[in-house]
């Protein structure tokens, strides 16, 4: 025994080793799209991120970022560093699981120890861990500065410390590892929840091993784990902070304490009861003291507090019977729940540093969590809203009437809580609510299509009235066509596919809708593949794709037979193993309760799941080797079980996937954080939209101090009261933004949408609606309930007066183009009400008065106004001034300043690493490039010089974009064609000729490759096709007004083959357009 601890320990090392060694290799060197930027920005300088905060990862990677030694632009590094050990170290666990459930079946007792042996369970080991070690989806987190990495840790490290009880279970000290896997859980409400969909399976672990095996106690023991994880989710975790609000606000607005004041009580006498009762349960016997400081303390945590009025008082009736109960029969066990409770509170108490640190008024400050009400509206994400989990309406419910919900508190000029409104729920049509409601998005227009898509389009026909007394019939989703939805969609779609991605085969790395053609999986094997994905004669650029990835299912096949080995030799440990699985997996699933076409692929989410499939991987090995023994002897089955395995499964998913999880060198999206920043002149405003525009320039500023003169505005944010707040601050040398309304106009729940009551069809002046909201005269409201007053907007156009002296002045406009200036510009509202970001936005610009320079990251949305015939393109971003461009469509819009443009993209720009083709540019970052039009802002300098007579430069900037956007290593994109075009315009015929037999023969080689597809490959294809079709449409007419007649004739003649043959898959041949 001795022997195999030093060899599993040495081995379990050396696979760690292995781990970090290619994390460490592949990580990104700054921050990554999505959140990454935002976590690394509020780790550094200890600020607060989006809900329900991450306090422990921030505290870990604020300790990593030290050893950046001063050097900010190696902090990303250092917290992407932290990742990849945490990864490395989540191998080593996973290692040591697999060889202590490899241990349980190969060795019985002592004497069963042997090298063969030993070397049999070390090679399941190996495979197992390494297998995981190279996933697709993990390895994507381990080399990244997101939460997922770390919260593996914690999950690997709980499971793990679980079996460590179980083999001293007998022990006199047993219990300190259950003490220890309740304080990483608390701790882990700090990184994630995830971690704590372990506890199920750590509840059957304790059953098997206490307790003798019957379908009843299992029942149990699986009713009671899931009983503790309700009440730590829905209890302990929003109760704590509910309890602690409580007290507040009895010790602010009765005694006139400052605020937290209740809370600090509250904790201090949980504490001391929490010490009593941990101490009495230990020393003393009386039962009824026990009970009472038992549940005197586990009151104060809000455990009890998990819904309305009425169930918790049966929460708290059942656990006061629970304690009494437990105090006469095991005193105990009454210490250890004691105690597991009080330093999961311990590890929950990180929470304390989001409200320390919000109370500083960091510039990260999201939410603004400085008081326990709004704390608690930030662990509870109420942001983002509600999705119904257990019943609910459908996504076409009929909406009957509102009904106010919970009041809403909030610290007024920090003296004393005020409800400033209560929220509104919806009351539905009885008719459409249903149990598990899985089809119930009405977010967005196309939801409702997608359902239809996935789950049916049958429905129930009711009829309906809407609230305007009007009937119609509405199509009610049946309950089979909800379930539908959910197997094929959520777990079909949302689950199985990442799961295959891991075990099986990855199509490419572009988000998958649905179709055939985009973000599958695949194996590998033609005949399994090509009737879902299409044939294998890809185009060279498809069949090279780096992302595209193939593993021949043997890591599935592995893992499958070894979760059937497992079953067959250890049925204990196999549920053990099967519930983390679904728990870590389709559970979470089912609890996400995700809407279509989310935003970004989701496959991080199921990591713990992959990690428990890489479990059985592992005992596959053993599977094997048990059935070589048969035949060759357990001496030689042990090393060809092993070696088979490994290059089998570890080393083919680690060359298939170095390639694309290689991040080394990719600086993009720093860079183009970098690029918005000096787009910008100094003391601008610059408004962004999503998380990929917001994120990276959070990060340029607060970690690399780069231009934190300009103000970043997330016009998403500035929906919610806190934000706004925070904008009308002064942050470094960024002056507040000139916001007039007070607090009480933008409360939330209050003017979250403005309507518009047309007084006038004038114009009225911008300043005058601003003052229109602020004052109180009853003909600038309108009333529409003895209680409920609203602001109102009286005109549908405002109108922005410009002064040219102040416009000239300021710089928006050069002295040579003042001629130009409008002498007003007027803004056409649409609809029926704006919100309240929209609402802000009129403030800023009425009251900025041209003093400081105002920019887009984009345009065509509804808080552009409409105002993009104003924008002036200086880089990535386009600036609103007061002169009108001709340019109006929405590719091509805003005019252009040609020194300004060409000094920013072709001085200051850089596109980090994307010209270097040892740096894989995946999808997400391909689509970035186009989102911020990279190419045709290169394009449109170009243009814009050649008209000027300026050719030289214009191909210079060319040729500059050709060096660093190249097609061999950034995917062609809607706006190459433009570069096309521009070199025509510059004069190099003969470059533009060439790009464009470059660019048509890709685009023939795709076309020709889904038009030989089958018609289900062709429908999904159909958005390539057409793209294909049009673009190359755009080059011939480049060529034709160049000169190029010839090429452009050949490329008209070959599109129209390709839209006949492509026509011919949706019409019938017969009534196809007739050529000319």
């Amino acid at each position: 025994m001795k022997q195999y601890r030093f060899i599993n320990n040495i081995t379990g090392w050396l696979v760690f080793a292995i781990a970090a060694f290619t994390y460490l290799m592949t990580i990104e060197p700054t921050a990554s799209l999505w959140d990454c930027g935002e976590f690394i920005a509020s780790s550094y300088k200890l600020e607060i991120g989006h809900p329900p905060g991450s306090q422990v990862f921030m505290i870990l990677a604020r300790f990593f970022t030290l050893f950046a030694g001063g050097n900010e632009t190696r902090v990303a590094a250092m917290v992407n560093a932290m990742s990849a050990l945490a990864s490395a170290f989540t191998i080593l666990f996973l290692f040591w699981t697999i060889t202590h459930l490899a241990r349980k079946i190969l060795i019985k007792d002592e004497n069963q120890f042997n090298v063969t042996r030993i070397a049999a369970i070390m090679c399941a080991g190996v495979v197992g861990s390494l297998a995981y070690t190279f996933s697709d989806s993990f390895w994507f987190s381990a080399v990244e500065g997101e939460v997922y990495a770390t919260s593996s840790l914690f999950t690997a490290a709980v499971f793990w410390a679980v079996l460590k009880w179980e083999d001293n279970a007998d022990s006199k000290h047993a219990d300190k590892w259950i003490i220890l896997i309740a304080y990483l859980m608390g701790l882990s409400i700090g990184v994630h929840l995830l971690n704590l969909l372990a506890l199920p399976a750590i509840g059957l672990v304790y059953y098997f091993k206490k307790f003798d095996f019957s379908w009843k106690g299992f029942l149990v023991s699986i009713a009671v784990s899931f009983l503790i994880l309700a009440l730590l989710i829905w209890g302990i975790i929003p109760g704590l902070v509910k309890i602690s609000s409580r007290f507040d606000l009895f010790f602010v607005n009765t005694l006139k304490l400052p605020h937290n004041s209740g809370m600090l009580v509250h904790f201090i006498i949980m504490a001391v009861l929490f010490v009593i009762a941990v101490r009495m349960t230990l020393n003393s016997e009386n039962k009824i003291r026990n009970t009472v400081f038992a549940l005197g303390a586990l009151f104060l945590t809000g455990i009890w507090v998990v819904g309305s009025g009425f169930l918790n008082i049966l929460v708290l009736i059942a656990l006061a019977a629970f304690l009494w109960y437990v105090a006469g029969k095991n005193r105990i066990l009454l210490n250890t729940v004691l105690t597991a409770v009080m330093v999961i509170l311990i590890g929950y108490s990180s929470t304390a540093i989001i409200l320390i640190r919000a109370s500083a008024n960091p510039p990260l400050n999201e939410n603004n969590p400085r008081d326990p009400f709004s704390l608690l509206y930030y662990i509870n994400r109420e942001q983002y809203g509600d999705r119904p989990l257990f019943y609910g309406p459908y996504y076409n419910a009929p909406v009957l009437d509102y009904k106010d919900g919970k009041p809403v508190y909030v610290l007024e000029d920090n003296k004393k809580y005020v409800i400033t409104h209560r929220e509104l729920e919806r009351v539905y049509d009885d008719r459409f609510l249903t149990l598990f409601p899985r089809m119930w998005s009405d977010q967005s227009d196309d939801h409702a299509d997608i359902y239809k898509a996935w789950g049916g389009s049958k429905g129930i026909p009711l009829q309906v009235t809407n609230q305007s007394g009007e009937k119609s019939i509405v199509r009610k989703p049946r309950f089979s066509e909800n379930l539908k939805f959910m197997f094929s969609y959520q777990f079909g779609y949302m689950y199985f596919r990442y799961f295959m991605w891991n075990f099986s085969g990855r199509q490419n790395d572009t988000q998958g809708t649905g179709g055939a053609i985009n973000g599958n999986w695949i194996t590998g094997i033609r005949f399994l593949d090509e009737p879902r994905t299409g044939t294998y004669d890809l185009p060279e650029d498809l069949r090279k794709d780096p992302s595209r990835n193939v593993y021949y299912m043997l890591p599935f096949l592995l893992g499958l037979i070894g979760m059937f080995f497992h079953l067959n030799t250890d049925n204990r440990n196999w549920f053990n193993v099967m519930l983390l699985f679904i728990m870590t997996g389709l559970a979470i699933v089912f609890y996400l309760n995700q809407y279509p076409n989310q935003p970004r692929e989701r496959d991080y989410a199921y990591a713990g799941s992959f990690y428990f499939y890489a479990v059985w991987i592992g005992l596959g090995v053993l599977a094997l080797f048990r059935g070589i023994s048969l035949f060759t002897g357990e001496r030689v089955a042990a090393p060809l079980a092993g070696i088979a395995c490994f290059l089998a499964v570890p080393l083919i998913m680690g060359m298939q996937n170095w390639d694309d999880h290689d991040r080394s060198g990719r600086y993009l999206a720093r860079d183009v954080a970098f690029n918005y920043l000096e787009s910008c002149a100094p003391n601008s405003i610059l408004f962004t939209n999503g998380d990929n525009d917001t994120f990276p320039l959070w990060y340029a500023q607060e970690v690399e101090g780069k231009r934190k003169d300009i103000r970043v505005c997330n016009l998403m944010l500035l929906n919610t009261d806190w934000y706004i707040e925070q904008m009308k601050q002064k942050m470094y040398e960024s002056d507040p933004l000139p916001v007039s309304l007070p607090i009480k106009k933008y409360y939330d729940g209050i003017n979250n949408q403005v309507f518009i009551v047309e007084k006038t069809k004038d114009p009225v002046d911008i300043k005058t609606i601003i003052d229109w909201i602020l004052s109180e005269n009853p003909a600038t409201k309108v009333r529409i309930s003895a209680n409920e007053i609203l602001d109102i907007i009286p005109t549908k156009t405002i109108r922005i007066p410009v002064d040219a002296a102040k416009v000239i002045e300021s710089g928006t406009v050069r002295q040579e183009d003042s001629s130009k200036i409008v002498p007003y510009i007027d803004i056409k509202l649409k609809g029926n009400s704006i919100l309240k970001s929209q609402l802000i936005i009129l403030d800023i610009l009425a009251h900025n008065d041209w003093k400081r320079p105002i920019y887009y990251v984009t345009g065509y949305h509804n808080d552009a106004f409409g105002l993009e015939e104003y924008f002036q393109l200086e880089g990535l971003a386009y600036r609103l001034i007061p002169v009108r461009s001709e340019n109006k469509s929405w590719v091509d819009y805003g005019r252009i300043d040609t020194d300004i443009l060409y000094e920013n993209i072709m001085k200051k720009f850089v596109w980090g690493g994307a010209n270097d083709r040892n740096v894989y540019i995946d999808y997400n970052h391909n689509r970035t490039l186009t989102v911020v039009r990279a190419r045709l802002q290169y394009a449109k300098l170009a243009k814009a010089l050649a008209a000027e007579g300026k050719k030289d430069k214009a191909l210079e900037v060319l040729d500059r974009c050709m060096d660093v956007l190249p097609p061999e290593n950034v995917k062609y994109d809607p706006y190459y064609p433009d570069l096309i075009e521009a070199y025509f315009a510059a004069g190099n015929n003969e470059k533009a000729l060439k790009l464009t037999n470059d660019y048509c023969s890709y685009n023939y080689k795709h076309l020709d490759y889904y038009l030989s597809q089958s018609q289900y490959i062709i429908s999904s294809a159909e958005y390539e096709i057409q793209s294909a079709i049009q673009y190359t449409s755009k080059v011939s007419t480049a060529c034709m007004t160049y000169g190029a007649r010839n090429l452009a004739e050949e490329i008209d003649k070959k599109l129209e083959t390709y839209y006949r043959d492509y026509l011919k898959t949706r019409i019938p041949e017969d009534q196809l357009p007739v050529s000319d």
